[in-house]
């Protein structure tokens, strides 16, 4: 253990050593726009202290430049205010000198800003290759603006060093205490995987499961490749546990039923609330967005959130209503489609949000039709809330452009070589994940569906085109070749859930050997997951996750929440019971990675201390500013490890991209999706009597209360009526209804369209 221990520390000090970089504004030239309490050469001799702070009147507008020796590609920034004690300067902006002009840093347009001391990292936007900086500052609660040191560094590929690197006279925030036992730090599904990492202790060391604070042992185990599982530990309890083992323990954890839904359900839809664009929490112009800040053309938003609403949908129908119809100032940013009803649950809102402005806009490139379809296919199921003109307008639009080649705008990191959504697609994507194998595969599907429900003459078109390319797909794609799985980085979902798709719901019509092919991917994933923290590699090598040459390659962040949704739409074709199981041990891996069980200890999410119960370590930090400015959001998913940190580096620290992302939470929204259709069951047991119905479906996210859900009876005419069904006890996962055995054939059902579990009530 010593000898370990040594090495770790030898580690760090090579890491730190290797990481170093040299303050090219030190000692610099600095002009300042109006004088000051201190000459201009204070902000940049290296010392962050109330003795060498500038003081900047309020008006005009204050800014300072910073000239360079010559001309470096930069990476970032550090900013160093006012002393803790006075308030920070909150809106900011650094921009930068190009061909005689100054331009602004996309990542470094500061708004809200809380912290005395900033680090801003410039994203792969824009390249800063100058020797001239200016920082212009327009907001402050102060009297005046106050600042004290500025850090500018060059570009590195493991990103900007810490706060406090190559100044004196920073405090900066002590880091956080880490167990050496790492778990998912919210807590875990009852029912469900339930594993940690313990990468200090040997094989064959004991480890005990106590309720917080005390000593009874009420599970224990052993250790084995420094991993502890408690899968069959499920108590009925609302107590926090805690796991010790050798001398270490863990943070205290919850077990629950539904535990990881529970706490995220209601800030998923909080997110894609609050990051909208225009009518968000944010509500200026960001460039390259459209219905999402920093959704660019690959956001995927109503790729899930139609899904999601499908799938469970009495749990959005009972979320409290936070949306309400913004009229635009500018009609051609959105409003062609006729308003909501004010009581539509707010994902509808949101549904209707996104498609709104597509076709306002009008939007062509084909991952916008694509969503498109799936407005289209969800028309029935919210059609109450939601005019006639809406599906109509679409529905000509989707067509009018649907074999569109080309396409409206020049779109930032379009990798797409033709738009037409019927043409076979046969380029992989890069890395970036704007173009993932099969995107075209159930927009296409849901179009098939559109055109048989509205009797078009033309419908098998969209399927044809579907077999062509899941027929390419069995016979070209190569799950060895990393950019056909986790190389996607945020987009790999859309790939093993449109095949899914395609052998879930046309079994008799798919290409031969596409079952065959989803249990290839799944040999790969397991291959690629035997490690200590049941973590899906990039290959088969020494990468862990996406990395390059630059600190933006990569945040992958996405790749990891939206892992459970991959696994979970196919795991129902896999051809034997322990690959099943090992894949499911592998998804919730993913989930507890995000939670806290990484090399990091820390929650993917910079303010999950403060939104998810029982969460005791966030992310590093935030990225103020970005494209999307989705820093001040809720339930933002901001980082997560990097390659370096793995197989056990914490003490790297905060290396690396990172930035949330709107891409990152809808991978993470369709992990909800297939969780929940994954765990609904549907049963019925009758006699010529009566008939009892009993439901099983994640709802139940109140422990102290008794619960209920509507589902839904049809009659052999076509006749629905809603049936509630009450929670057999206050923390049970079922719900159920006795009723008198129907005189007619009966089929009661929950859930909607392709997530519909139903069941046959037989006349007795």
């Amino acid at each position: 253990m010593t000898k370990f221990i040594s090495t770790l520390s030898f580690l760090f000090i090579l890491t730190h050593l290797s990481f170093a970089q040299k303050n090219l504004a030190k000692n610099s030239k600095v002009v300042l726009s109006a004088p000051t309490t201190q000459q201009s050469g204070f902000l940049v001799d290296g010392i962050v202290s109330n003795q060498s702070e500038c003081v900047f009147a309020t008006s005009p507008t204050p800014q300072f430049l910073v000239a360079l020796d010559k001309k470096y590609e930069l990476g970032g920034v550090h900013i160093y205010f006012g002393n803790p004690k006075n308030k920070p300067v909150e809106e900011f902006r650094v921009e930068f000198a190009r061909n005689g002009h100054w331009e602004t840093i996309p990542s470094a347009v500061i708004t809200g800003n809380k912290f005395d001391a900033v680090a801003i990292a410039f994203d792969a936007t824009i390249s800063v290759f100058t020797d001239s900086l200016r920082v212009i500052m327009t907001k402050t609660k102060n009297e005046n603006f106050l600042v004290r040191e500025i850090c500018v560094w060059p570009n590195a590929r493991l990103g900007l060093p810490a706060l406090g690197t190559e100044v004196t006279g920073y405090d900066a925030p002590k880091e956080a205490f880490v167990p050496k036992i790492y778990i998912n730090q919210s807590g875990y599904n009852l029912g469900k995987p339930k594993r940690f990492t313990a990468p200090l202790c040997n094989d064959g060391t004991e480890f005990r499961i106590v309720e917080s604070g005390k000593n009874d042992i009420l599970f224990s185990g052993k250790i084995t490749n420094n991993i502890g599982d408690f899968s069959s530990f499920n108590p009925d309890s609302k107590k926090d546990f805690v796991i010790q083992a050798d001398t270490f323990k863990s943070f205290p954890f919850r077990i629950g039923m539904w535990w990881v839904e529970r706490v995220t359900y209601q800030n998923a839809i909080n997110f894609m609330i609050d990051s909208r664009h225009y009518v968000g929490n944010y509500t200026k112009k960001c460039s390259g967005t459209y219905s999402w800040r920093d959704d660019s053309h690959f956001g995927w938003e109503l790729h899930t959130l139609v899904p999601q609403y499908l799938s469970n949908p009495e749990a959005y129908l009972r979320m409290p209503k936070q949306v309400k119809y913004q009229a635009p100032s500018d009609t051609t940013l959105w409003g062609a489609l006729t308003p909501f009803t004010e009581d539509a649950p707010d994902i509808v809102k949101l549904i209707h949000w996104g498609t709104d402005v597509i076709v306002t806009q009008k939007l062509t490139h084909e991952h916008f039709k694509g969503q498109l379809a799936y407005f289209l296919y969800a028309w029935p199921y919210i059609k109450q809330w939601i005019p006639q003109q809406n599906y109509d307008i679409v529905k000509n639009y989707a067509l009018k452009i649907w074999q569109l080649d080309s396409i409206d705008k020049k779109y930032a990191y379009n990798e797409s070589d033709g738009h037409n959504m019927l043409a076979l697609k046969t380029k992989v994507g890069s890395t970036k994940g704007a173009l993932p194998p099969g995107a075209s595969i159930i927009p296409n599907l849901m179009m098939y569906e559109v055109a048989k429900r509205d009797k078009m003459k033309d419908a098998e078109i969209y399927f044809n085109a579907v077999y062509n390319q899941v027929e390419w797909m069995v016979q070209k794609l190569d799950w060895n070749d990393p950019l056909t799985t986790k190389g996607q980085r945020m987009s790999e979902f859309i790939t093993m859930t449109s095949l899914a798709y395609m052998l879930k719901q046309y079994p008799q019509r798919a290409p031969k050997g596409l079952k065959e092919k989803i249990n290839a991917w799944a040999d790969v994933i397991i291959r690629r997951s035997d490690n200590m923290w049941d973590f899906r590699k990039l290959d088969d090598k020494n990468a862990w996750c996406p990395t390059g040459t630059s600190p933006q390659h990569w945040n992958e962040t996405g790749n990891i929440v939206g892992f459970p949704a991959a696994v979970l739409s196919m795991i129902e074709f896999i051809d034997s019971k322990p690959k099943a199981d090992r894949l499911m041990q592998i998804t919730y891996a993913q989930l507890d990675n995000s939670f806290g069980r990484n090399p990091c200890g820390r929650h993917c999410s910079y303010d999950a201390v403060a939104e998810i119960e029982g969460v005791d370590l966030g992310w590093y930090h935030q990225h103020a500013g970005g494209i999307g400015q989705l820093s001040d959001a809720r339930f933002v998913l901001d980082g997560s490890p990097k390659n370096a940190h793995f197989p056990y580096h914490p003490e790297r620290g905060d290396i690396g991209w990172t930035e949330g992302w709107v891409s990152f939470n809808t991978a993470y929204n369709l992990s909800l999706t297939y969780m929940a259709a994954y765990d609904t069951e549907l049963k019925v047991q009758n006699d010529k009597k009566s008939t009892t119905i009993r439901l099983k479906v994640p709802l139940n996210f109140d422990y102290n209360k008794v619960e209920t859900v509507d589902v839904d009876l049809t009659d052999n005419t076509g006749k629905i009526t809603k049936l509630t069904l009450i929670e057999e006890s206050p923390n049970s996962a079922y719900f159920v209804a006795q009723i008198k055995t129907p005189n007619k054939q009966t089929t009661v059902s929950y859930g909607l369209g392709y997530f519909r579990k139903s069941v046959i009530i037989e006349k007795k």
